[in-house]
């Protein structure tokens, strides 16, 4: 496929001698045309630096993904790791159990799952609120247990803090006090432990009010679910979700720095609210999530399988979908044809390897990034949202100053970048674009996310940087 670029009106390109020295007043720009616009979710940006710019974090792998899964509630296989194995033809990495704040460390469990073959995930829940978290026996012993276990352990505390249903949400200030004072302890009784912070793929807007800091969370979460329906409300459709579109808020924010796991993901065959089974649908989101995650999300370093059938597992007000599949032939060759990659084996170090690794800081290496969601296309051109430029490519952008934007009273910006001991410089038109989320609200209203967007091609050329049309990538290297 070609990309047609939209008529370029005018390219500047300015090179400083010096990056202190002021930035002259524009008369030329890379302008936008102020047409039609079509979605820009088939499109991904993908960037790679010209040299190491990450740090692997703790338990990340080296390469591919882990492949993970949740059991202890499928009576089908009876609640087995070695049997969900078996099942479904591939040895996971990792398995995860939810524990409530408050009890016991759990160790046959955890031998059990090495045992397995696997690394332990505890996703703990102060399901009795924040309050409850202090630095304490309870918490040092945990800690402690951990680090006697002897092998990694992925901590996801206090996940899908985002939502309005769990006891520790509602006050963003609490709960980062209370991640940082875990995290700490942990830092000094169990150190090889790594912490997972992790949202529900919606609502999106309070995300970052809970983000307790990179210098405080390891790796970075999102749970997301494809059903028929939410809130088991038949006025609330959500077939039409594409899981991919439920990645790309969290991904997008968080990837250029950590670590992402996709720490639940489950596929309803089955749903309560119309009494209807439909494996195809199930089998259709399965393959397109898994099939998509190794070109689409580089970053992207776990997923987690969420076997369980909740019209049986879960209370009453919960026993609305059925997410398992080891009693669905259909939807056990669709798993496993779509994690046959070797991308999904992925095996952790010990505990041992994972320690030298974080203390001599032998952890960095060159990436690709990528970028997907904030995009639209409009006149054969490819827009992104403004962030994409300064979290990805890590430049700066800053208003013209007042009465420099042109009498047609079109807003532009001013994007340098650093290039050895030169800084290069451009005008370039903001076109204001909402572009949809790819869900909706109760209301069947779609959810748009609102851009401050930059024509991609035309600005990173111009700022030096080589780029090329792949297909639907558009992909930026130094």
């Amino acid at each position: 496929m070609y990309l047609r670029i939209g008529q370029l009106l005018l390219l500047s390109a300015v090179l400083f001698l010096s990056p202190s020295l002021p930035v002259p007043k524009y008369e030329s720009v890379l302008a936008a045309p102020d047409v039609n616009d079509s979605p820009g979710n088939q499109w991904t940006l993908r960037y790679t630096p010209s040299e190491d710019r990450v740090t692997r974090a703790k338990l990340e792998p080296e390469t591919g993904a882990y492949l993970g899964a949740y059991v202890l509630q499928d009576d089908f296989i009876g609640q087995s790791m070695d049997r969900f194995n078996e099942t479904t033809g591939r040895t996971h990495a990792s398995f995860f159990k939810y524990v409530g704040y408050g009890k016991p460390f759990p160790v046959q469990w955890v031998r059990d799952v090495v045992k397995a073959g696997a690394f332990p995930h505890i996703a703990w829940e102060p399901n009795e609120g924040l309050d409850k978290v202090k630095d304490d026996g309870y918490l040092r012993r945990f800690a402690r247990q951990a680090k006697a276990s002897g092998v990694p352990i992925l901590l996801r505390f206090a996940s899908e803090m985002n939502g309005n249903w769990t006891a520790y949400s509602g006050n963003p200030e609490l709960y980062k006090e209370k991640w940082r004072l875990v995290h700490d302890v942990f830092e000094q009784e169990a150190p090889d432990t790594a912490m997972l912070w992790s949202v529900l793929a919606m609502p999106e807007k309070p995300m970052a009010d809970y983000y307790p800091g990179d210098d405080y969370v390891d790796w970075v979460g999102v749970n997301i679910y494809s059903v028929r329906y939410h809130n088991g409300d038949r006025n609330y459709a959500a077939h039409q979700e594409d899981p991919l579109d439920l990645l790309n808020a969290v991904y997008n924010r968080y990837s250029r720095t950590k670590p992402i796991a996709v720490s639940e993901f489950g596929a309803s065959h089955y749903s309560a609210t119309d009494g209807k089974t439909d494996v195809a649908f199930a089998a259709a989101k399965l393959k397109r999530f898994y099939g998509s995650l190794e070109r689409l999300y580089p970053r992207l370093k776990a997923v987690y399988y969420f076997d369980v059938n909740n019209t049986t597992a879960f209370n009453p007000a919960r026993r609305v979908n059925d997410y398992s599949i080891t009693g669905q032939q259909t939807l056990l060759d669709t798993y496993k044809e779509a994690t046959a990659s070797d991308y999904y084996g992925a095996r952790a170090a010990s505990a041992s390897d994972i320690a030298v690794k974080v203390n001599h800081g032998d952890t960095r290496r060159r990436e690709s990034y990528t970028f997907r969601g904030k995009l639209f296309e409009s006149n054969g051109v490819v827009y992104a949202d403004k962030s994409f430029f300064i979290d990805y490519l890590g430049l700066r952008l800053s208003r013209l100053p007042q009465g420099n934007n042109g009498s047609d009273g079109k807003e532009r910006v001013i994007i340098e970048r650093k290039k050895g001991h030169e800084t290069i410089a451009v005008t370039t038109e903001v076109i204001r674009r909402s572009v949809e989320a790819g869900y909706n609200n109760s209301q069947g209203a779609a959810i748009r996310r609102k851009l401050q967007a930059i024509a991609v091609l035309e600005t990173v050329r111009a700022l030096g940087y080589e780029a090329a049309v792949v297909d639907t990538d558009i992909r930026i290297e130094e």
